[in-house]
């Protein structure tokens, strides 16, 4: 009876969560928050009631994976506007790639020292830890920056570097992952690791991913110039994101995320040469509706593992977890990325450094990494509450006060191009 509990717990979750929208309005917070507020008192009651829900912790890492995060990435790619993002794609690879991954290494650094027990916290752990938290997601933010009528550049700055960092964010973890679960050792270790051959494992699955994911979507081009049916063009699409990376992942043993982010993007081509106005603005639609549904089942899963104990016993490591993320995002911002573009035409204003500093805000894809930790890396509970606690200051800190900080900068019935 166990599948039929968890099925029935996640429909009484959804049922509840209806009143997540409503209640986001009134409380004037992201939707996502009062959802892990509904997930996490909805779990208590049942549970103090001896009814089981179903739910394992050992079912997450498959249930995120496979099930939540293709269609979210896919979506991402496949929606966002290409024109806008050609044109602002350097400040946004140089935020995604260089700058994300050197922020993995100073935040995985920031929470060694931080927390200071090498043995109950390796560096390898640590490592884990800055992977899943480096990765942005504006989510929360970007129906306040549309409200406001942030400029359109502002908004992809955003959008696109969430896009590139997340899949990246997703590589780095795998690799880590793979590190710290084979690892023993407290600190650094006896630096016993080929960095080589863990490198060469990054970059074949970067590479090899990006490349399949072409593949795929070159596929999904010529099928869906024959079909030319927006209902046809849907199926065509989930079948295009979870084929390209099922067959990435357990195939060909690339990563499966930057296959479906490069098979959206190609798709998102496809689609606006070959298929009308209005079969686009019904696929969007749609495409909406089904990342609305994983977002919510995301927070909604994060809710339900959340614990007061997490609270109670991890409260510094959460505090030491937030405290940086903000010192590196503001490195990041303000020092890094000026640094590596000085010499571009291409640059960040002011007021989107800003904007770019404080609405980089966690999501999704930190807590389906969180979700997704095995138990076996040294630790994994204190990096699970790190994540968690650093998506909740996202989401009820961040968000609610990024429309302070727009109407200081932007007149709200003032259009911006």
């Amino acid at each position: 009876m166990i599948i039929q509990n968890f099925i029935l717990s996640l429909v009484v979750l959804i049922l509840a969560s209806l009143l997540a929208e409503p209640l986001s309005r009134l409380l004037r917070l992201p939707f996502v928050a009062i959802l892990i507020v509904v997930g996490y008192f909805g779990s208590e009651i049942v549970v103090n009631f001896g009814y089981d829900t179903g739910i394992r912790a050992s079912n997450f890492p498959l249930l995120v994976f496979y099930v939540f995060l293709p269609i979210i990435i896919f979506e991402s790619a496949y929606k966002i506007d290409q024109k806008q993002l050609l044109k602002s794609l350097y400040p946004i690879l140089v935020l995604s790639m260089p700058i994300m991954m050197l922020a993995v290494i100073l935040i995985a650094l920031l929470l060694y020292l931080g927390i200071g027990h090498p043995t109950g916290f390796p560096i390898y752990s640590a490592l884990v830890a800055g992977s899943l938290l480096a990765a942005t997601d504006p989510m929360a933010v970007v129906s306040n920056l549309k409200r406001m009528n942030t400029p359109n550049r502002t908004i992809i700055l955003l959008e696109g570097e969430s896009l590139f960092n997340d899949a990246i964010g997703v590589v780095l973890f795998t690799t880590f992952v793979s590190i710290a679960v084979s690892y023993q050792g407290p600190g650094f270790g006896n630096f016993s690791i080929s960095w080589l051959d863990k490198t060469q494992y990054f970059l074949i699955q970067f590479f090899g991913g990006i490349c399949f994911g072409i593949f795929c979507g070159l596929i999904g081009t010529f099928f869906s110039y024959i079909i030319k049916t927006r209902i046809l063009e849907n199926v065509l699409l989930i079948a295009i994101a979870y084929a390209a990376f099922l067959i990435a992942e357990d195939f060909l043993m690339v990563s499966g995320m930057m296959a479906v982010l490069s098979a959206g993007l190609i798709m998102n081509k496809a689609h606006q040469k070959y298929v009308s106005p209005q079969d686009k603005e019904y696929i969007n639609y749609w495409w909406e509706v089904i990342s609305y549904f994983s977002n919510s089942m995301l927070f909604l899963l994060l809710g339900v593992t959340v614990t007061a104990n997490m609270f109670a016993d991890r409260w510094l490591a959460m505090v030491i977890a937030i405290g940086s993320v903000i010192i590196i995002r503001l490195l990041s911002v303000y020092v890094l990325l000026p640094s590596i573009s000085a010499f571009s035409k291409n640059k960040a204003s002011n007021n989107e450094k800003l904007i770019l500093f404080w609405g980089g805000s966690r999501g999704a894809v930190t807590a389906a990494l969180a979700l997704s930790l095995p138990t076996e890396i040294e630790g994994w509970w204190t990096i699970q509450s790190m994540a968690f606690g650093v998506i909740i200051f996202t989401l009820f800190i961040q968000a609610p006060t990024i429309p302070l900080i727009l109407k200081k900068l932007y007149k709200p019935n003032q259009q911006q191009e």
